[in-house]
């Protein structure tokens, strides 16, 4: 078998519990629900294409927060895998709040 052939290691996301989705949930509803709330605002109060560009940089601010979130929070071996944005906050919330106290 050529060394092409094997697959990557994977570190499996463990289940999380009922709190850390939640938490997850609400990470995710904000990084993708105030740049949309942040153009309606900017549109209506200036003019759609303020509003629009507006939109596209907070877009582009959180694509660069998920960035750094999964390059500090994914484990090393899985930097090059696609991940959604939801998997990366997965992931941000296991190791920042849910993860059991090692001894």
């Amino acid at each position: 078998m050529l060394e092409q052939d094997v697959a990557p290691a994977v570190d499996l996301l463990p289940t999380l519990p009922f709190r850390c989705r939640a938490m997850t949930a609400v990470l995710h509803a904000i990084l993708v629900g105030v740049p949309f709330l942040f153009g309606l605002w900017l549109g209506s109060e200036t003019g759609w294409l303020y509003g629009f560009f507006g939109w596209l940089a907070s877009v582009f601010a959180g694509m660069i927060i998920v960035s750094k979130l999964k390059l500090h929070y994914v484990p090393l071996q899985q930097h090059e895998l696609p991940h959604a944005t939801h998997t990366i906050l997965k992931w941000a919330v296991y190791k920042r709040f849910c993860q059991p106290e090692r001894t």
